[in-house]
C-alpha cells in the first residue's frame, strides 16, 4: 500500500527490517554458527576453506540438476578453497529454521569431505543422524 504521494509503503509495516531479521540475514547467520561449529573441531577448515553465499547456482546447474544446494571451487584467497552455498535452493526445500540450519550443515560437511578427501562422518561424527 502506497501513500497519498505514491511513495514507499504506510501503515504498520511501513519500516524496514532490522538486517538480522530478513531471510538473507537469517541464512547468513545460520552459516556461520554452522562454519564456527565445523572450524572448531578441526582448524584445518578455518585455514584452508572460505565459505561464500549465492542466491542461485549457475544456470548450468539448475539446467543439468547437479549442484543445486552448493559447490567447490579451487583458488578463493591465499589459495583456500570456496564452499559456496545458494541459500534460495537451500531454502525453499527447508520447511523451518532448524531444518535449514541441518541442510546448511549437511552441504558443508558433505563438502568439506570433499576438499579433504575424507568421510562425511571423520569431518562431524555426527553426520546423519538425528539428534
Amino acid at each position: 500500500m502506497k501513500d497519498r504521494h505514491d511513495r514507499g509503503r504506510k501503515g504498520a509495516f511501513a519500516g524496514k527490517l532490522p538486517y538480522y531479521r530478513t531471510k538473507t540475514g537469517k541464512f547468513e547467520r545460520l552459516t556461520a554458527f554452522q562454519m564456527r561449529r565445523l572450524w572448531r573441531k578441526d582448524e584445518r577448515f578455518g585455514r584452508m576453506v572460505e565459505v561464500q553465499i549465492q542466491d542461485l547456482p549457475p544456470l548450468l546447474s539448475l539446467e543439468s540438476g547437479e549442484n543445486l544446494y552448493s559447490s567447490v571451487k579451487e583458488g578463493g584467497k591465499e589459495g583456500k578453497f570456496r564452499i559456496i552455498l545458494y541459500s534460495k535452493t537451500l531454502a525453499e526445500n527447508c520447511a523451518d529454521e532448524s531444518s535449514l540450519s541441518e541442510a546448511i550443515e549437511g552441504e558443508m560437511v558433505v563438502r568439506l569431505a570433499e576438499i579433504f578427501n575424507e568421510r562425511p562422518e571423520d569431518i562431524d561424527p555426527d553426520f546423519g543422524f538425528d539428534s
